[in-house]
Formats: C-alpha cells, structure tokens, sequence
C-alpha cells in the first residue's frame, strides 16, 4: 500500500470536489455581501414581537422577521442540498468498486486510480466533506432558509416569515465586562458558547411562507393558528379569539347576529374554524425522521467499516439502522398523526342568526360573533362562546376528566353583569340538554374559532408539547466523555511510530472505526426500536397513541406521582352525611343521614323526612337552594357532585327559576346565582319565599372563609373546634350562612347589587358534612408504587385533616 500513489483520476475527483466547493462558497460569499448590505440598510428595527397564545397557558416570547424570497439564493441554497445527494450517490459508487472484482465491481477500477489507496484518498475527502455538510443541513436548515433570503424592514412585504422563540441562552451568557482582563481560555470558552448558542438558537426558528388572499389579506399559519398582518402596526397577529362585554352579547342577539358582509369580511380575516393537523405525506415523514444528527453518526460508522472489507458488518448496521427510522416514521408516528387529523375534524351543519333570519350553515363556515342555536341529544359544540339565552347542560370530561354534567346559564343583563365560566361552553364538549327561546333551544355566542378554541389548544397540546429536559439525555454527553478518553488512547496507539500501517488512508479509516466501536453508532438505533416497540405496545395493548416515541422512557424515571384525591383515591360523588345547624350563634344537634345501601328509594325517603323535621327552615331552604344543580327533562340532577348530593336529600324540584320541595307546600323564586369565585371561594344565592315573600341570601363555603365574612356576633364561640374536629374525623365540611334583604328591593335593583354588599353582615346557620369514601383499588395501587420507590402524594383542595384522615 506504501507505493500506491494518486494518479489522475483520483486527483481529478479531489480537484473537481474542491473547485465545486470553492465555487460555492463563492457565490454565497457575494449573496451573504449583498445580504448584508441590505439588512445594513433597514430603517425600522428588524424583528417584532409575536403574540402568541401557548396551548399549555405557559408565558412563552416569541419574534417574528419578514424576508422575501429570492431566485438566486433558493438555488444556492439547493446546491447544497443536490451537493450533498451527489457526494452521498459518488461515496457509495466509490465503496462499491473497492471491491473489485467482487459484487459485480468492474475489474480495472482498482487499477485505473492507481491502487487501493489511489482510490481511497478522494473516498475519504468526499466522505469527509459529505458527513460535515450533512450536520450542517440537519442543525441550521432553518436558519439557513432566512440566510438564502433576502431581509425587509416591513412585514407587509415580507414574502416569507422567520419566527423565532426567545429562549434564556440568548441573552447575555458570552458577553464579557470591557474592564476586566480575558485570556486565551476565556476567549475560547466564549466563543465556544457563540457556537453553542447559534446551533440552540437555530433550533428555535421556523420559517413560515405568508399567503396573499384575493382581498389583499396577508397571513401565515403557524402551530395551527392563523396569523393575519395588520397595517396598523405592521405586525402579524393570531386570529380567531375575541372578548365580548354582557351589554355587546346582548346587542348582537337584539340586532339579528352579523349581517352576510360581517360575517364574509370576519372569515377572510379569521379563516374557516377548522383545525389544520398537517399529515406528511410518506416522503415528508421518512425526510422528518433522517433529518437527525444520530443518523449522520450511524453513517460515519457504518461506511467506515463497509469500506474497509468488513461489508458484512456495515451491511448489517445499514439495515438495522434505515429498518428502525422506517419502522417508526412510517408505523408508529404517521398513523397516530392521521388519527390526530381525523379527531380534529368536526363534520356537522348548525343554525346561525344573520340578518335577523335562521340560516342552516357548515360549522366550518362558524366565524367569530356568530349567534348560533346548540343542538342537544349529546352533538358536539362546533365553537367555544358565551350562552346569550336559554340554558345549557355539557359534559365538560374531555375538559376536566370530571363525568358530572355541568349547567351553563346566560349572560345577565344587568349593569355590572360579570363573565365567568357559568357562561362559557367549550368546543368539543357534549351538549347533553339545550334549552331556549329558538325552537327550544339555546343561543351562543362564537368566542373562539378555530386552533383556538379549547379544543383547538387540546390538540395543539398534543402536536406540540413543551420540551422537556431527561437527565438520562443531560448525562449521555458524560458517558461519551469517558468513551471519548478511552478512543484518545487507540488514537495515540494508532498515530505512534510502532503502529505504522504505510498507509495515511488506512490509519484513517482505522481512526473511523475506532470511533464506531468505542461510540457504537447502535446505541442511537437501540433506543429507537426500543421506543418503536415500546409504543407499538401502547397502540395495541391499551390504545394510547404516541406521536413522540422518544418520550416513552419517562415512565421509567418516574419519582413521585401526584393524585389528585376526589375521583382519583377516592369515589367520584360524595355522600352527604351530616348538617350541624346554627342558631343564636350556637351549635345545635348534629342531624346525621342514613347512608344509601341495596335499598335506596327507601333510605331516601327516611332521609328527606329527617330534613323536613329535624333541620331548621333557614338551613334547610339554604341546602335546596344555594347551588347550581340543573334538572334535565328525564328529572337527572346535573352538577357539582357535592351539591347533587346536597340536593337529592333534600328532595326538592327544580324548575327554572322556582323550587319546590318535596310536599309542594314550599316554594323558593331564585332571584340571582352567585357562582362560585375561585378568589372569594364562596358561591351564593337571592331567594324569594313565595308565601311570606321575604328576600334571604344564602352563601355557602369552605367553613374558613363563611367565618370570615360573617359577623362576629353570630359565629359560635367553638365554631373552630368544631370544624378542626369534623375534618380530622375526615368530613369535606362546608359552612353556610345568610342574611335577610328588604323586602321592597325589586328583582333589577337585587341584580345590580354587588356581591361585597350581598356577602356583608351575614350569620352562620350550619355546616354540612360530605364522606369521601376511598376506592377499593387505592390502597392496592399505592402499595405498588411504594413496592417501585415511586414516592405518592395526594393534591387536594380539601383541608389538610381532611385529607390525611
């Protein structure tokens, strides 16, 4: 091998690769010139801020940078690419004629470059050269899109938009104090970190191509939202969210719904509510999963070996390495992008109000204002929005994994009217009743279309899911480092004077195979099947797809798991045990209930003649009225599980806005619902007895908060004895308190009333005592996870007695 030279064919191959390079590098040279120039030349600061809406709710920032597409860079930029498929077609055709005669390579090849090592020289530059543009490609492909373009200073001319989340690295990690003294380490330490950050920074951006309506309207879409460019400050912005005040919902029902020319001009801004789950065709999903670093590793190391005579081994690794990225881009990852696509499809037709007329309409054509009448009998809702009239009743599970139904009511009308959720109905959730004054069925206004809806965030959340950091990948480089050591000691054996191998190419190749053995290319390729086969048994087994098998092994390095305690550990209801009432600002007899067993008609109705004679009137009118239950027309109580509980012992019906109890001698009119507020943690009611019309307000809960706001006059001087020990005994205690209103006070003057006025000056008058019984399974489950030193914790709103007992 000593004596092998190169002859012309192979300096010529090693003279065309590096002229072919130069000639690029030369040609982006002048276009990076011209770029620069250009982006020198912007008057207005280039890049502005994007607002984004996170489908997890985290505060993330993000900037947007307009570009215009250029001819000439776009075929620069191509030339690499083409560039790098020839090398790869002309490293392969090369491996195959160094074993000539064999395999069908001709004869003369080895010969015509001069010898093994004639041959292997422009091999190794090719091979060299390819492996390092391919890195380059895989890491900075985006980036490199915006470097082929050309920069403009407004968005409104931007034919392309690069957009760029603004990540802690990028702030001021490599920046050094002017004043203080940097060394040769320093330096190189920083810009080390320059690089580092680059190749993160690139991680960070896509580019996005803007599309130009008929109108003139200009938009891109990014994580499926679409964004819509603005002249008036010359950014893009997310479409298909709005908020409406109580006294604009209202206006728009009384004024007939959008007229036909709103209603074109909001789709053309907001687009159509549909979700857009882009499925990559089987090109797109095979170039998605190559487009690794670890498969440019695999490379080095299989070629390294198929090119120096140990082709069964290279073979083997190639197979293993192209069957394993197939396998899972093609089965595993594609199909459940499919199935995504498929569940954000939502096919039905509904009724909007335009132009004060009922028109039947697809509820992709849904824009945002939109009145539409909700079908019931379970039908999805097309759109997230606000109930102008009528009721509703949804089961929110897919939302809050909670199966109890919840009641949404109306918008009121009055002055100081506040939205909350009580008024908001989410798309995607099952509409199990709709009552109202179109065809008996409700009215909604559209708040949200489209990606953003809370399905659309659902989805979103699925596609996209935040990074997170395993510190099994944080402690891979280690593992390498020590590798690493160990790879510099055969280097050093390899290099010395003893192991002199005549050849420069073979002690390359030599060096090649001593990284594949040492930093075996197999690992990366174990792991994929590993995590291929992993969710291949997640699909069949228990029907979890996973679009992102990489995250599989965290179930593994799991350390502690956190229950939430009410439906998780315990039952899903609760069973309204006790009441303690309160009169004179004393306690009096604890009135406890039977439990329900087989038989449950009758337990019930013991239970109701209790109420009816144990309880007094005050705290008995409070538990059939201070709640947000609904009644659906089969008679089923939907709600809160605590207060359907509360109600069902009481026996009392509802009505709309009137409750009956049980004998029909009682009535109560419901005036105004206060629901429940997370800040305050009460929720409350005005009702008026329908034979002494007198005006009462009931608030009911947690029993720290009732004492707090009630006069210190009419609290029970063992009032915190008594509830510390009714939670130890493992009671969900809430209190309850109200006080009497005017009489004279008309149904508009209580409806603007705030609540501050309505919540002061109240008296206790009991605390009600739910069990929370324990899943039979729970104990079981826990000793399992205790058995893998997996650490459980119960997270519960309930009191903390409440929740060890």
């Amino acid at each position: 091998m000593a004596d092998e030279l190169l002859n012309g064919p192979g300096i010529g191959v090693i003279v065309t690769t590096v002229l072919l390079l130069v000639f690029l590098a030369l040609l982006n040279g002048l276009f990076q010139y011209n770029r620069k120039h250009a982006l020198d030349s912007l008057q207005d600061p280039f890049g502005k801020p994007l607002t984004f809406h996170s489908p997890d709710e985290s505060v993330r920032s993000f900037k947007q940078y307009g570009f215009v597409y250029s001819l000439y860079g776009d075929i620069l930029l191509y030339s690499w690419v083409v560039l790098f498929v020839l090398g790869y077609i002309l490293m392969i055709f090369f491996c195959w004629l160094s074993y000539s005669p064999q395999f069908g390579a001709p004869g003369f090849a080895l010969e015509w470059f001069g010898g093994w090592n004639g041959l292997m020289a422009p091999w190794l530059l090719v091979f060299t050269i390819d492996h390092i543009l391919g890195m380059v490609l895989i890491f900075m492909w985006e980036a490199m899109r915006t470097r082929f373009m050309m920069p403009v200073s407004t968005l409104g001319e931007a034919t392309h938009v690069m957009i760029e989340e603004e990540l802690p690295f990028m702030t001021d990690e490599y920046l050094v104090d002017p004043d203080t003294e940097e060394g040769h380490l320093d330096r190189m330490k920083r810009h080390g970190a320059k690089v580092q950050a680059s190749f993160k920074r690139a991680k960070c951006q896509t580019v996005v191509a803007v599309q130009v309506e008929k109108d003139g309207t200009r938009s891109y879409e990014y994580t499926c939202v679409r964004y819509v460019h603005s002249t008036d400050d010359d950014c893009f912005h997310p479409t298909g969210i709005v908020e409406f005040t109580a006294a604009q919902v209202h206006e728009s029902v009384r004024r007939g719904g959008l007229t036909e020319k709103e209603a074109k001009d909001m789709l053309n801004t907001c687009g159509r509510n549909e979700i857009n789950v882009h499925v990559p065709s089987i090109l797109e999903a095979l170039l998605a999963e190559f487009s690794d670093f670890t498969y440019i590793f695999n490379s080095i190391g299989t070629w390294s070996y198929m090119v120096f005579s140990t082709w069964n081994i290279g073979t083997f690794w190639l197979l293993l390495t192209l069957g394993s990225g197939i396998f899972r881009s093609l089965f595993i990852v594609r199909p459940n992008q499919k199935k995504i696509h498929e569940l954000a499809q939502l096919h039905t037709e509904c009724q909007v109000l335009r132009d004060g007329r009922w028109s039947t309409i697809s509820a992709a054509d849904i824009v945002l204002g939109d009145v539409v009448a909700i079908e019931d009998n379970s039908a999805k809702l097309p759109c997230d929005g606000l109930v102008v009239q009528g009721s509703l009743v949804v089961n929110e599970s897919m939302l809050t994994g909670e199966p109890m139904p919840i009641q949404k009511m109306p918008v009121e009308t009055s002055d100081n009217a506040v939205i909350g959720k009580k008024n908001l109905a989410y798309a995607g959730t099952s509409c199990l009743e709709s009552s109202g004054p179109h065809e008996g069925k409700a009215l909604l206004i559209a708040t949200a279309v489209g990606a953003l809806t809370t399905r659309g965030q659902l989805v979103r959340m699925v596609l996209f899911p935040t990074s997170v950091r395993f510190k099994y990948n944080d402690q891979l480089p280690k593992v390498y480092m020590l590798l690493s050591c160990y790879m510099v000691i055969l280097f050093a054996i390899y290099l010395s004077p003893k192991m002199n191998l005549h050849s420069w190419v073979a002690t390359y190749l030599m060096v090649l195979n001593t990284i594949a053995m040492c930093l075996s290319p197999m690992l990366p390729v174990s792991m994929v099947m590993g995590q291929s086969a992993a969710a291949n048994r997640l699909e069949k087994t228990h029907k979890i797809g996973c679009l992102q098998p990489g995250r599989i092994p965290i179930a593994g390095k799991i350390s502690t798991m956190v229950f939430d305690k009410t439906g998780t550990i315990t039952k899903d209801g609760m069973d309204f045990d006790a009441v303690i009432p309160v009169e004179g600002a004393k306690f009096g007899q604890k009135v406890s209930f039977l439990p329900n067993d087989d038989d449950e008609e009758k337990i019930t109705e013991v239970n109701r003649v209790k109420v009816r004679a144990e309880v007094p009137d005050r705290l008995r009118h409070a538990l059939a009225s201070c709640h947000t239950v609904a009644m659906l027309r089969d008679g089923t109580l939907v709600g809160n599980h605590v207060e359907v509980s509360m109600v069902t012992l009481t026996g009392w019906t509802i009505g709309d806005t009137v409750l009956h109890s049980p004998t029909g001698d009682e009535a109560l009119e419901v005036i105004k619902k206060l629901d429940f507020d997370h800040c305050r943690m009460t929720s409350g009611v005005v009702v008026r007895n329908s034979a002494t019309k007198q005006l009462v307000v009931y608030v009911k809960g947690s029993y720290e908060k009732i004492k707090s706001i009630s006069e210190a006059a009419n609290v029970p001087a063992t009032y915190d004895e008594v509830t510390q020990k009714c939670a130890k005994d493992g009671y969900y205690t809430l209190g309850i308190a109200s006080k009497p209103l005017p009489q004279s006070l008309t149904t508009q003057q209580i409806a603007n009333m705030t609540r501050d006025s309505l919540e002061a000056g109240l008296s206790i008058c009991g605390l009600l005592l739910f069990r929370n019984e324990m899943k039979r399974d729970s104990p079981d489950a826990i000793r399992e996870l205790k058995k893998g030193s997996i650490r459980s914790v119960i997270c519960t709103g309930d009191n903390a007695l409440t929740g060890i007992s």
